[in-house]
């Protein structure tokens, strides 16, 4: 038994019992929050409910509940929270979260059983509910001055293209061949990429900048057909919101000193159903990040960024730089040693670069004169996947530069250290 004292300074010894229904409570709540926070008025009602009288919304009783976690591994352990999301049947937990809530998770299980249905449901209506809820709890949108400044005067012919791929947003690693990944980790590695591709920009004397996000920026989990909540830092409608705003910072902080265009192209891991076979085109964390990217920049009226539409299904996007024809695709569904040529003859045009994420590790291929096949590291580094396929990479990302001569080059940012 343990106790805390109360609010009237009345010391109160819970039973065992209440501790553990305190903990599951705590745990649904938790799962069932966008922000994945407890309310702990909301806790309070539900555990009058279950009979406890004898609970608080108090800081006394929130370490105390805080305190038995840590003494049996309720926090941190998966196995225990696995316990909990199947251990779910209190009535006050159905209550306080929503008969609807179950009913669209009902649906949405029955769904992918059915075939015909897994290509007409769409979980848009949760997810947007989700996201919405992670949107007021979670978002940060303190955006500074310099972002509203004027376009800036060409000045230049160089042009510089900035690759965002693999960024993985809520997947952790725990010290893999050395390296760790959080959201912590991944926001000073971003940090890092700004300062280097500023540097970089600035010394090359360029102006305009692209930006193209190339999938994986959310990590999902469906794809492992395991539990969201016990395999992933955050829940999906947090790893959306979180994705979207790092982006947003990257590029508004680039806006400081260069004009920005932006592009984004969704990867597997964005899927919304984790068979890629019952995905419905275009389904995807990327068009959500996409909306809000497109609806910060004219909500804003930040004019030196502008929003590029990509293809309908978020699959691809091409453009010139300079006089090169280049093409950026995730690169989940490419085969075959001439990747630039089977896309030059299915769009019947000629590309001088390939661009291409999903591998998670960098590489240049020379295919052609001044044709070029790029693969661009991942934000997330050596991880347990990578080390039974025995391929490792530091964490990186990167960058294709036009100078004003002509020439182009294919730059690795490394960004292990950050």
């Amino acid at each position: 038994m343990r106790s805390y004292t109360n609010m009237e300074s009345e010391v109160i010894i819970v039973s065992q019992e209440h501790l553990d229904t305190a903990v599951r409570i705590k745990r649904e709540l938790q799962m069932a929050s966008p922000s994945h926070r407890t309310n702990w008025n909301q806790h309070k009602l539900m555990m009058e409910k279950e009979g406890f009288t004898d609970s608080e919304a108090s800081e006394s009783y929130r370490q105390m509940i805080k305190a038995y976690q840590i003494a049996t591994g309720t926090i941190e352990s998966k196995e225990k929270q696995a316990d909990l999301v199947a251990d779910s049947k209190l009535n006050s937990i159905k209550e306080a979260v929503g008969d609807l809530y179950y009913t669209k998770r009902e649906v949405q299980m029955e769904s992918l059983k059915l075939g015909r249905l897994k290509r007409e449901i769409t979980l848009y209506g949760v997810i947007a509910e989700q996201v919405h809820g992670a949107l007021l709890t979670e978002i940060n949108e303190i955006i500074p001055n310099h972002a509203y400044q004027e376009r800036l005067p060409i000045i230049d012919e160089g042009r510089m293209v900035v690759l965002l791929s693999d960024w993985h947003i809520g997947a952790t690693v725990d010290n893999v061949m050395g390296n760790t990944f959080n959201y912590e980790v991944a926001q000073k590695r971003i940090d890092k990429y700004l300062s280097r591709v500023k540097k970089i920009a600035h010394d090359e004397g360029i102006t305009e900048i692209n930006v193209v996000c190339m999938g994986d920026m959310t990590e999902h989990v469906s794809m492992r057909k395991v539990n969201q909540a016990h395999e992933a830092e955050f829940p999906l409608a947090v790893q959306i919101v979180k994705a979207y705003e790092l982006i947003r910072n990257f590029i508004v902080g680039l806006s400081e000193d260069f004009n920005v265009t932006y592009r984004g192209i969704g990867g597997n891991h964005d899927r919304m159903n984790g068979d890629k076979n019952d995905n419905i085109d275009g389904d995807s964390t990327i068009f959500v990040i996409n909306f809000m990217v497109k609806e910060f920049i004219e909500k804003a009226n930040v004019s030196r960024i502008t929003y590029v539409e990509v293809d309908h299904i978020n699959y691809s996007t091409s453009f010139y730089v300079g006089k090169y024809n280049m093409k950026f695709v995730h690169g989940d569904n490419e085969k075959g040693n001439k990747k630039l040529a089977s896309h030059a003859d299915i769009d019947n045009t000629s590309y001088n670069v390939l661009a291409m994420g999903h591998l998670h590790h960098h590489s240049v291929r020379e295919v052609g004169q001044n044709k070029y096949e790029i693969y661009v590291g991942s934000l997330m580094g050596a991880n347990n996947y990578g080390v039974k396929g025995k391929f490792l990479s530091n964490a990186s990302q990167g960058i294709i530069l036009v100078n004003s001569l002509g020439e182009i080059e294919i730059k690795r940012i490394d960004l292990q250290n950050a």
